[in-house]
């Protein structure tokens, strides 16, 4: 794929050096195509380095975030909907704004009130 987008052919060394590193850091592979899809999209030229592949991240925000966007927006804004909320695996929730990037955690419905696992069936109602 890399090969393709950039119309070049990388080494092999290169291209094993990088597969040893992810799985080193236990990439599962939906990480690794996120990031992929990431790199073919943000990484203009053939030149990469291993590093590079680490420089793709989702910033997350905590609650407190979120009360500043609105306070920000005022009062006939609601930033929610512009925004997707998480659930970490640690029960912590957290928000972001809508980038067209699913995370990997469970994601929380807050327009019906309702949560979803990834797959996005339908887990039952919050109050």
């Amino acid at each position: 794929m890399l090969e393709a987008n950039y119309g070049t052919e990388y080494n092999s060394e290169k291209a094993a050096l990088l597969f040893d590193v992810v799985r080193e850091e236990g990439w599962s592979e939906e990480r690794f195509l996120r990031t992929l899809k990431w790199f073919l999209k943000n990484k203009p030229f053939p030149a990469w380095t291993v590093a590079d592949w680490f420089q793709h991240g989702v910033r997350v925000y905590p609650y407190e975030w979120y009360l500043e966007q609105q306070a920000k927006a005022g009062p006939y804004r609601r930033v929610l909907d512009q925004m997707e909320m998480y659930r970490l695996p640690d029960g912590i929730v957290v928000f972001k704004w809508k980038d067209g990037e699913e995370l990997p955690f469970e994601k929380i419905d807050f327009k019906r009130g309702s949560h979803h696992n990834q797959a996005g069936d339908d887990e039952g109602s919050r109050g």
